[in-house]
């Protein structure tokens, strides 16, 4: 008689796929949007979402309270399947749930989650702790603590999830927000998300045109008779806010220039294209990504062919842009603007420079250096680095006059709590170094846009010429206009001031008080009031 054969089967290792999946979860802007998501996403018919963020930075603690449907016990059993098929999924409804690797969100920054949902009538209560999950050593199923199971309640149906013990040194609230409401920008209903006091808001930029392309032939059959809509908007936009928004059913799964991103005037273009054929795709190759990456997988046909498609597209829309981007910088106003811009900008750059060397010796001799001396590696002032490649404009985005060589050593700014490697260097009658610095440029950025954006990537501020109060200024007259010149030139000092606020609030420690930068700001308008002085006469 022989001996049966050994079954040969594929395993998981519950503990280890539940952290390596967690993982994917690297910071709290993507941790709470999952949740988030579900709260906004699983709710009953006829129920407006309303989601609401509790940051507790004190507590180490991040709630979310939704007003979705509420799970069962049998609906809360399959949320703690990893890799579980998606229930509404499996019903044929579309849905961003298609991994079923949520529940692990949490724990790429927090040791505990603790789950309290309602469902028609009944409450129930888990809690799951980091520490038991790394405890097991077996691929074993993770025992999750059953706090309450189907209590009768009068409260509405509903989730709280809490996210407890965080392993974050800080919690980036202002990011929270600025996730969620990018998001929310591309979310097919309507919903409310608050984050503590703040209601997230979506802003969609200000549309000069807008055109629709459709995909012909072989790329129609492939894609369906899709439209994809490409607006062109009034003002640059933010790189969050570029590119077309490619869904499928209703769901986004990803924003793209595809192939366009840093080509001239691609900074103005923005669209949405919904492919259902992607949600249908079978192919060996997923066009999702597991990584909650927010992008496709290129390695699939289908994904390659809407690329393509979206390229086409902008790359048309793009040229026209240029094209008339050229003729109107050719102009005598533009050019009578680019010329004020350029005296504005020399101000704000001296000023800047100024300010720079008197913070910097302020700092120096405080911790030991000489008032009139700047830091540089090789000693043992304690000191932070800024740049690893000198001033601002030295990494070579900054341009150049053709002045001096700047110093490629890294820029070193005094700080109690920095590396004891600064030395002091230069002195009185020492030449000082070329730094880059801000830039100014008028634009029509729409009537809704503020009347001035300071874009700190660029180092450059932007005016707002289709701001109503810039407008009403030149009227129908020159740009050379007195009245307008003066604005002009207020409105960018008062940008150059908070923008000077905002690059020195990065400097670890540069602001104990939170009335500092208040006080720089008075201070900047003072000193550019007075240099700037010149720039009001009449021409």
């Amino acid at each position: 008689m022989s001996e049966p054969r050994e079954k040969l089967v594929v395993r998981s290792h519950v503990a280890r796929d539940l952290l390596q999946t967690a993982g994917l979860f690297k910071n709290e802007r993507l941790a709470v949007w999952e949740y988030v998501a579900n709260g906004l996403q699983y709710v009953d018919a006829g129920v407006n979402s309303v989601v609401k963020v509790l940051v507790d930075p004190r507590r180490k603690r991040i709630t979310i309270q939704d007003n979705g449907r509420g799970m069962d016990w049998s609906a809360l059993r399959n949320f703690f399947v990893m890799h579980g098929e998606n229930l509404d999924r499996k019903e044929g409804k579309a849905g961003r749930g298609r991994f079923g690797t949520g529940k692990s969100a949490a724990f790429g920054i927090a040791g505990v989650l603790r789950i309290t949902t309602v469902r028609s009538g009944r409450r129930s209560k888990v809690e799951l702790g980091r520490a038991e999950i790394e405890g097991m050593t077996s691929g074993d199923a993770v025992p999750v603590r059953i706090l309450e199971r189907e209590t009768p309640t009068q409260e509405p149906n509903g989730t709280l999830v809490e996210i407890d013990q965080l392993h974050l040194r800080s919690i980036d609230q202002a990011g929270i927000i600025h996730y969620i409401e990018r998001h929310l920008a591309r979310w097919p209903r309507s919903a409310s998300v608050f984050v503590n006091n703040h209601e997230c808001e979506i802003s969609e930029p200000p549309v000069a045109t807008e055109r629709a392309f459709h995909p012909t032939g072989a790329v129609r059959d492939r894609l369906g008779d899709v439209e994809l809509t490409i607006r062109v908007s009034k003002r640059a936009l933010e790189e969050d806010e570029r590119g077309v928004s490619i869904y499928s059913k209703g769901v986004w799964h990803e924003t793209t220039l595809a192939g366009s991103e840093g080509r001239e005037m691609a900074q103005y273009i923005f669209g949405a294209v919904d492919v259902p054929a992607l949600e249908e795709d079978a192919s060996p190759v997923s066009p999702f990504d597991v990584s909650r990456s927010m992008q496709l997988n290129r390695s699939n046909d289908l994904v390659r062919e809407i690329f393509a498609f979206i390229h086409e597209s902008v790359e048309q829309v793009r040229r026209e842009l240029v094209d008339v981007e050229r003729r109107r910088k050719a102009s005598e106003e533009a050019r009578k603007l680019a010329v004020q811009a350029d005296e504005i900008a020399k101000v704000i750059n001296e000023d800047f420079e100024d300010f720079r060397k008197k913070a910097a010796k302020v700092q120096a001799k405080a911790l030991g250096g000489s008032e009139d001396e700047d830091l540089a590696l090789g000693g043992d002032i304690p000191a932070i680095e800024q740049s690893p490649t000198g001033a601002p404009g030295a990494d070579g985005k900054g341009g150049g006059a053709g002045g001096e060589a700047r110093s490629l050593q890294p820029l070193l700014t005094p700080a109690e709590n920095g590396e004891r490697k600064g030395k002091c260097i230069g002195g009185v009658g020492k030449k000082p170094r070329a730094r880059g610095g801000f830039h100014v440029k008028f634009e029509n950025m729409g009537a809704e846009s503020h009347r001035a954006k300071y874009v700190a990537i660029e180092r450059t501020i932007y005016l707002n010429l289709d701001h109503p109060q810039l407008a009403a200024a030149k009227g129908t007259g020159s740009v050379d206009d007195p009245i307008f010149r003066r604005l002009a030139y207020e409105v960018a000092f008062s940008e150059y001031s908070i923008a000077l606020a905002m690059e020195l609030a990065q400097v670890e420690g540069y602001y104990i008080d939170p009335t500092d930068p208040i006080f720089d700001i008075g201070e900047a308008i003072n000193r550019l009031a007075r240099k700037g002085a010149h720039l009001y006469a009449a021409t």
